[in-house]
């Protein structure tokens, strides 16, 4: 049986899958990358699944990091990636992307330095979009080695286009694809699972498929109609991006609930997710203190709440 990780998208909410991930490492003493078969993970969840099947630069052998440590990128950076440019605040975003992307960038290459795609220990398959042709995109690590057609480029660059949300950051222009500009592959697939289920059967067509896919939480606050019926283009902008995203993950969890039913034996998809109740948690870019630990609570709580399928699952991985 072939194992697959999805990561849906969701900015600072990558604390919550990071956090699972650890716990699985923990239990099973093992390293994501020599767990999984296949990791695709879709903007945060992209930079997630890159930064766990990177190459330490000493042994290349072993991961640069564990899903533990890489819970730094979002504890430790999320403050400076997600701060206000000062012509936002005097704008209040309506002629201006919401933040610089200097802090982001400068993370990325804290985190992957010179590490190029070719370089991931296990398949790895990162969604974004291209503006200017107006086509899906999927980086691909198999693509380097076998398919021929697919430009080696820098993990970094892979994690910033992946992750160029819409009004949040420019687009990302990457020197290997001349003339174009990539954003967030969650404008159309926010949770990768079913494109993560597609890519499996290309390169393990005779073999069965276990897929798991982390949420990065299902927000649950709702848009009042007195409001909405008010809005032009400019007050739909945000919230359809959020609407675009929750719409799109529902509709793959319940393909896949179908498309993998679970067996006398043992299941064939897990899918971990957690409600936000409480208002403000939903926000993809709220890097304060206060947030980063309400995120690491909700985080805890999905583990305390998952923790029979959790063990179910490591044991799964195990065989």
């Amino acid at each position: 049986m072939k194992k697959i990780l999805s990561i849906d998208g969701g900015g600072v909410r990558g604390i919550i899958p990071a956090m699972l991930l650890a716990e699985i490492e923990a239990q099973t003493e093992k390293p994501i990358a020599e767990l999984f078969d296949l990791v695709v993970g879709t903007s945060t969840g992209g930079i997630l699944a890159l930064g766990l099947v990177a190459p330490d630069r000493k042994t290349p052998a072993n991961p640069r990091y564990t899903a533990e440590q890489f819970l730094g990128f979002y504890l430790e950076e999320s403050h400076e990636i997600f701060d206000k440019s000062l012509f936002y605040k005097i704008t209040r975003g309506i002629f201006s992307r919401r933040y610089h992307a200097r802090a982001l960038e400068k993370a990325l290459k804290k985190y992957f330095g010179h590490t190029m795609l070719s370089e991931a220990l296990a398949y790895v398959v990162i969604p974004s979009y291209e503006i200017h042709g107006r086509f899906t995109t999927f980086f691909k690590s198999r693509d380097v080695h076998t398919k021929k057609i697919e430009e080696d480029v820098l993990m970094r660059d892979v994690a910033r286009a992946a992750s160029a949300a819409p009004t949040y950051f420019v687009p990302k222009k990457i020197p290997a694809y001349p003339g174009s500009s990539f954003i967030d592959g969650g404008v159309f697939a926010n949770n990768p699972a079913m494109c993560a289920y597609a890519e499996a059967k290309e390169l393990f067509p005779e073999e069965e498929l276990l897929i798991v896919s982390l949420g990065t939480g299902n927000p649950q606050l709702t848009i009042e109609f007195g409001g909405v019926r008010t809005w032009g283009l400019l007050g739909w902008a945000r919230p359809l991006w959020y609407i675009l995203m929750d719409g799109s993950s529902d509709v793959v969890h319940h393909q896949l609930n179908h498309v993998l039913p679970d067996r006398q034996d043992a299941k064939r998809y897990y899918r971990f997710q957690i409600e936000l109740l409480e208002k403000g948690r939903e926000k993809l870019d709220d890097g304060s203190e206060e947030n980063l630990n309400a995120l690491v609570g909700l985080g805890q709580e999905l583990l305390d709440a998952n923790r029979e399928d959790i063990r179910n699952l490591c044991r799964q991985l195990m065989e």
